[in-house]
């Protein structure tokens, strides 16, 4: 539960402002900018106060900085202040150390002494920095990367509550955005909680969530893909995917050397092919081989991972792979995170960049399956080196031929009750080679089936309105050669 948020588009929670030679301070366009302009082994600190998450056993703090110059000497978060020389902070600086250390009346004693991480970002770059509390251990981490884990005891026991930031020596930061959020059952019911956590779900990921059906068997799946229309040569390689994946298990089980699976998965090709009722095969599929405990897939786009401010992004990636580990996270119209001709600023990759980590941190626990049109997914995978060798199986999926579109409507018709006469059946065909013969890269499939199916059976309500009471079964539900007039599709 978010409990406290800041992104700076005003100075509601009433941040420390001031411009001098010493120091400038002040929140501006959507940052809050702080310049410490002394030099000599000083510091400076910002601070601002809440007292409803140090004693939680779960909290998480989330803050973006952005160095904008200076020299290397460290700028990062303070908790526990009590005033400019008592507190604990987490720093980072340009030569890409870090360090957490605890300040006792202007003394630093080091609980970690400077290290180095390859994460950090620098010179004059965006950095994440997070604290997580899980318990009786806090884990720090640099860009989702986790980089440091120490007892809960040495870093919450606090004499103060302020929290803040800190700079040395001449350095000018930038700060974007800084959250606090507890496990939902941490939380309690005073009035400033319930104000602050208001907008909750900016950092927390939309998705649908399909669960496999009870009682599922191998038997069943195979079934389901045999029945799908159309679809031969990705049922081949499903089939194929499954062999390959029986035998590595069954070479683990008698202690064989085994090639590291991938159960990442590229669907591409126009819409309407039925790449989402294909991930959800492969969910099922997954559970049933032993390669995923739960096999449940958490389906969403570039809207329901992308936030609208620095650092809500990653935010709300980790969300949606927490909810899809020991299943499937399928991104539909992947290619939106990273289109062609898009902004190198774009958020889209801040959100490819923390799935990446996500894959490597959580490779044995869940699988990604990303979706879209064919030349937009092959850019998007060709465009990061980190896609390009973890999506390595690519399923191609080819316009529905009109005889397959004539299926699936029959399908339709048949899942709802309903039958179509010889003319209609003639009209149908006729009418399904024209539209395949016309259709360009935007072309609907099933989608367009099924818009056909719809319309058909309004105009068909229209035909039998006026005689309802006195048709019989069959005739309520035929569709006739009457009912099939599409020029306005």
């Amino acid at each position: 539960m978010l409990i406290f948020e800041e992104y700076f588009q005003d100075n509601q929670h009433n941040w420390s402002s001031r411009s001098s030679d010493e120091c400038k301070l002040g929140v501006e366009t959507n940052h809050y900018v702080f310049e410490h302009k002394r030099t000599g082994n000083s510091w400076w600190v910002a601070w601002n106060s809440a007292d409803f998450f140090y004693d939680k056993p779960d909290f998480r703090i989330h803050v973006v900085l952005e160095k904008v110059s200076g020299a290397n000497h460290g700028f990062g978060f303070v908790w526990g202040l009590v005033d400019t020389h008592n507190f604990f902070k987490f720093v980072i600086a340009d030569n890409g150390h870090y360090r957490i250390a605890k300040c006792e009346n202007g003394i630093f004693k080091d609980l970690v002494l400077w290290k180095r991480s390859h994460t950090i970002q620098y010179p004059n770059a965006i950095n994440i920095l997070e604290i997580r509390r899980n318990r009786d251990s806090v884990e720090f981490y640099i860009n989702s990367t986790r980089v440091e884990t120490l007892e809960a005891e040495l870093v919450t026991r606090v004499d103060d509550h302020k929290f803040g930031f800190i700079v040395f020596d001449k350095i000018k930061i930038k700060v974007h955005s800084l959250l606090i959020s507890v496990a939902d059952n941490s939380t309690n019911s005073n009035n400033s909680t319930s104000r602050i956590s208001q907008s909750d779900s900016a950092t927390k990921a939309s998705f649908a969530e399909h669960e496999p059906p009870d009682n599922d068997t191998l038997e069943a799946i195979f079934a389901d893909i045999r029945a799908l229309i159309g679809h031969d040569h990705t049922k081949q390689k499903l089939f194929a995917l499954t062999n390959f994946l029986n035998v590595q298990t069954e070479r683990k089980t008698r202690g064989l050397k085994t090639l590291e699976p991938s159960l990442h998965l590229v669907l591409y090709g126009p819409p309407g092919t039925g790449k989402t009722t294909i991930a959800r095969l492969v969910g099922r599929l997954y559970k049933q081989i032993g390669c995923l405990r739960r096999g449940h897939v958490v389906e969403t786009d570039r809207a329901g991972i992308v936030g609208a401010y620095i650092g809500q992004t990653a935010m709300r990636v980790d969300h949606a792979v927490r909810q899809a580990l020991d299943g499937v996270l399928f991104i539909d119209e992947a290619y939106t995170l990273a289109p062609k001709g898009g902004s190198s600023n774009d958020f889209g990759l801040e959100a490819i960049q923390t799935l990446l980590k996500r894959m490597e941190d959580h490779r044995d626990r869940f699988a990604v399956i990303v979706a879209g049109y064919t030349e937009e997914m092959e850019y998007f995978i060709q465009a990061n080196p980190g896609l390009q060798s973890r999506f390595t199986r690519l399923f191609y999926f080819e316009h529905y031929s009109p005889s397959e579109l004539l299926l699936i409507f029959k399908k339709f018709c048949i899942d709802y009750g309903y039958s179509i006469d010889l003319a209609a059946h003639g009209q149908l065909q006729a009418y399904f080679e024209q539209a395949y013969a016309q259709r360009n890269k935007h072309f609907g499939n099933g989608r367009f089936a099924r818009t056909v199916f719809e319309r058909s059976i309004e105009q068909q309500a229209n035909r039998i309105a006026a005689s309802l009471k006195t048709l019989d079964n069959t005739e309520l539900s035929l569709i006739t050669a009457a009912d099939l007039q599409l020029d306005d599709l």
